[in-house]
């Protein structure tokens, strides 16, 4: 599908709104003022999402984590860093000009699904790396890839779910807690932020009909 059909998929979604989508819309998701809205689908793992950060996301603080399910991820506004990580075979060799650390790996299973939250998995040595988004930019994450991203706030990103591949994701780094996240937002926030993320949408379709 090319770029200005795609967007104007997106922002379809917004000018037809699905009640029962936007109910899954996610206050706090991943950290503290990361807003999810939910603009199509209603099956978990199948939905499209644009995340919204109304505050500035800095470099790990939302750790490095693989997903269930493959996505694909399109930039559409703000100063968006994406940072990997790769493992390597187990040493500090930094050949290839890039970082390399050792991190703890977890395995994360939701109570809700039957699992236990976060189980120890083992230490292992990462390749890290970090490029800028370019607005508009589109890419694929597989479920076997850790990545985390930092941006600065009012920055927007479309997320696609491709449906469930494996029963449990993975965590790099400390133990976390999920108290205060995942919210569920008022009926306010997710109209104030249909209407803002229309207009980008907006912006950036008669952007690239001018050309």
């Amino acid at each position: 599908m090319k770029k200005l059909e795609y967007l104007k998929q997106i922002l379809s979604y917004l000018d037809n709104p699905d009640p029962e989508a936007l109910k899954l819309s996610m206050a706090d998701t991943h950290h503290e003022g990361i807003f999810s809205l939910v603009v199509n689908g209603t099956e978990f793992g199948k939905l499209t999402r644009v995340f919204i950060a109304l505050e500035d996301l800095k470099p790990n603080e939302v750790q490095f984590h693989t997903h269930r399910y493959p996505i694909t991820l399109t930039v559409l506004k703000g100063q968006i860093d994406h940072h990997t990580a790769q493992e390597t075979d187990g040493s500090f060799d930094d050949s290839l000009g890039q970082q390399v650390v050792e991190l703890s790996k977890y395995k994360y299973l939701s109570p809700l699904n039957g699992g236990k939250g976060l189980e120890y998995v083992s230490d292992e040595h990462y390749r890290l790396k970090s490029y800028v988004l370019p607005l508009s930019s589109r890419f694929s994450i597989e479920t076997d890839e850790f990545h985390t991203m930092s941006c600065s706030k009012g920055s927007m990103w479309v997320v696609e779910e491709h449906g469930f591949q494996t029963a449990s994701s993975e965590v790099l780094g400390v133990p976390f807690v999920l108290d205060d996240l995942y919210n569920p937002p008022k009926s306010f926030q997710i109209n104030d932020l249909t209407q803002k993320v229309r207009r980008v949408l907006k912006e950036m379709i008669l952007d690239f009909e001018l050309v």
